[in-house]
């Protein structure tokens, strides 16, 4: 599993984007996860696939519907060939001023997580129904863009915000949760980046820490608190992930690969790899 932090620009003014998302083998990448500083709501227009977030894995068909905030991990792998989305993202400022209580209260959904929240709303829960029917309409008004349509958008959005407050807000829960949770990430921003560019080197523990700015010992209980696993397994995941795609795309050996890789002992490159895929390297060569 490798963790990036998505950056797509979104208008000033406008900070918001609804599109149809084709996701095939060719575009996906099942190892990488990843998040963003915006909102996410998506819902399955065709096609099967499993998400992944805070822990929970999620079969995804057609109908249903994920909701992401700005701090959460999350990722995907296919069941089908394909699925087709409807990916809408707004940044917390297209519903709510900062200096506006009222609005924020629109928030809750992604910032409050109440005992009955879930990512999740399925085909067959009756808000899903409404909201799907909402962003339908949301992104008919985004293509024609007809006078007035930015008011259309937002108005339908806060409609879907209401809807999911009704179904999932737990008033007692408190914002502060999410709120560490965004701290934990961006402190670790710059320690991802340094991995993500060394992991086929002799990377260490100590390096890691030194780009987060934190001891080695904190740093490696404050990795595995903030993203479930330790820092020497999300380095093997990049590393088994990056040699599995060198398998499948070059005529290299195996060998080879490995030792690019990261991994000095071809013993151990065949047991971590058959550890995380559930087979041996060759037969994805």
């Amino acid at each position: 599993m490798k963790l990036e932090r998505d950056n797509i620009p979104l208008n000033k003014d406008f900070p918001f984007q609804i599109s149809r998302v084709i996701l095939n083998s060719q575009n996906s990448h099942p190892d990488t996860w990843h998040w963003h500083s915006y909102f996410e709501i998506t819902c399955v227009q065709r096609g099967r696939g499993n998400y992944f977030v805070n822990g929970q894995e999620y079969t995804m068909g057609k109908g249903d519907i994920i909701i992401f905030n700005n701090v959460e991990p999350h990722g995907w792998k296919l069941l089908d060939e394909d699925m087709e989305l409807l990916v809408m993202i707004f940044s917390p400022e297209f519903v709510a001023e900062k200096l506006s209580f009222f609005d924020s209260g629109y928030l809750k959904p992604f910032v409050e997580r109440g005992s009955n929240f879930k990512n999740r709303i399925g085909c067959e829960e009756p808000v899903s129904h409404e909201i799907r029917k909402g962003i339908r309409e949301i992104y008919r008004e985004w293509e024609e863009k007809k006078d007035g349509y930015h008011l259309m958008i937002k108005a339908n959005i806060l409609r879907i915000l209401t809807m999911l407050i009704r179904a999932y807000q737990d008033e007692s829960k408190s914002d502060e949760m999410l709120k560490e949770k965004k701290n934990s990430m961006k402190r670790l921003e710059q320690a991802f980046q340094y991995i993500n560019g060394h992991f086929c080197e002799k990377i260490t523990l100590e390096e890691a820490a030194g780009a987060a700015f934190m001891s080695p010992s904190y740093f490696s209980t404050y990795f595995r608190k903030v993203t479930n696993i330790s820092f020497s397994e999300y380095v093997t995941r990049l590393r088994i992930s990056h040699a599995r795609e060198l398998l499948k795309k070059t005529d290299r050996s195996v060998t080879d690969i490995a030792m690019e890789c990261g991994f000095n002992n071809i013993s151990n490159f065949y047991r971590l790899y058959k550890r995380h895929t559930g087979h041996p390297p060759r037969e994805d060569s």
